[in-house]
């Protein structure tokens, strides 16, 4: 464990759950570990966004969609205690979701959730960390005192002795040009898949699945976000999560939103009854849609390894694009790194010996 006053400084770029891991374990350790992120909150793609509308009767409404990632499974003991510490925080709960998919896949899935929304497990791995939010890092200056990060605007901070990048590989490589450039073209050839996520609210019906996987037509993915542990919705109302698959988002990548808000809900629309619970045809509450650009790696690892560590210059790269793109594999890439750079830290070092004198004559 190191004293305050020797622990190194680190700046941990990247506030998904990777960052969140790896900023956590190294402030355990005891260095002093801020974390940047460019958004207004903590979370990356364990992301959920609230919608609002006023019903007919002029109350408003308030929903809210898990966007992003959509479930969490724990293969790996490490992970599944992790995950096991905090439920017993309030962050996480269990969700046995009844998935409806083409044989052999399960019917019923033992998966975690987040709770209430699913940045609260990345608030939680982070709790306590010192935050830098809607920072957007733009380039990294290395100088004898140490790292340097320049700000969206010019601002430029302290130096810190590491830098850690937990962030899409694209974006990772472009602040490690020019710093380590076999890194940087490596990721910039990294394959990301986008995913175009719609997020509706209709009538409640009786749909008897939490979940669905599609085997044709855009959607990979559909949700009952409301059957999800803690998901509030107003009395009569279902949530629903709808996500593309790559092959449809990348074709339509830079398409209007409206037109695939409108094909998404066309797609949506015929998965479900065309009556509500009325028996008038189903009712509409809200529908928008979120391009992720930076979904997924398309392929399953970088090369091979769980993260990246440079000990010469001071300089980490982790993320899920290092082990298979899921939530778990995200964690633990950036746990690793912070267990790799903790060792470096707790190797001996042969002092440095003092210069030599000459006596006079």
């Amino acid at each position: 464990m190191f004293q305050p006053q020797q622990s190194p400084k680190v700046a941990v770029v990247g506030a998904g759950i990777a960052g969140a891991a790896c900023a956590a374990s190294l402030q355990q350790a005891g260095l002093d570990v801020t974390l940047f992120d460019k958004s207004r909150s903590v979370g990356g793609r364990l992301a959920t966004r609230r919608a609002t509308w006023t019903g007919g009767d002029g109350v408003t409404m308030q929903v809210e969609f898990d966007h992003g990632a959509q479930v969490i499974e724990a293969r790996q003991p490490r992970f599944g205690a992790m995950l096991a510490r905090a439920a017993a925080a309030g962050a996480v709960a269990p969700w046995r979701a009844r998935v409806h998919a083409r044989w052999p896949a399960p019917a019923v899935r033992d998966t975690w959730v987040p709770t209430p929304g699913m940045p609260a497990l990345v608030r939680h791995l982070a709790r306590g960390v010192p935050q830098r939010l809607e920072q957007a890092v733009q380039r990294l200056h290395r100088t004898h005192q140490g790292w340097r990060l320049v700000l969206a605007g010019g601002e430029t901070t302290d130096p810190y002795d590491q830098v850690v990048l937990a962030l899409p590989p694209a974006q990772a490589a472009v602040l490690l040009a020019g710093h380590h450039d076999r890194w940087a073209d490596t990721l910039a050839a990294v394959p990301m898949t986008p995913c175009w996520t719609l997020m509706a609210a209709t009538d409640d019906v009786d749909w008897p699945w939490d979940a669905a996987e599609p085997d044709a037509g855009p959607l990979a993915w559909v949700a009952r976000n409301d059957r999800k542990p803690e998901r509030r919705v107003p009395r009569g109302v279902a949530t629903w999560v709808a996500q593309a698959t790559p092959a449809w988002s990348a074709a339509h990548l830079e398409a209007d939103p409206a037109a695939v808000a409108r094909d998404l809900r066309s797609a949506l629309q015929a998965l479900l009854p065309a009556q509500g619970p009325t028996g008038q045809a189903l009712r509409w509450h809200h529908d928008s849609v979120h391009r992720w650009r930076y979904a997924l790696p398309a392929d399953r690892s970088v090369d091979g390894r769980e993260c990246w560590w440079d000990a010469d210059q001071g300089l980490g790269v982790c993320g899920d694009s290092f082990n298979g793109g899921n939530v778990e594999a995200a964690w633990r890439s950036g746990d690793e790194l912070a267990d790799t750079m903790v060792a470096w830290f707790d190797e001996p070092r042969a002092p440095v010996a003092a210069a030599e004198t000459t006596e006079p004559a």
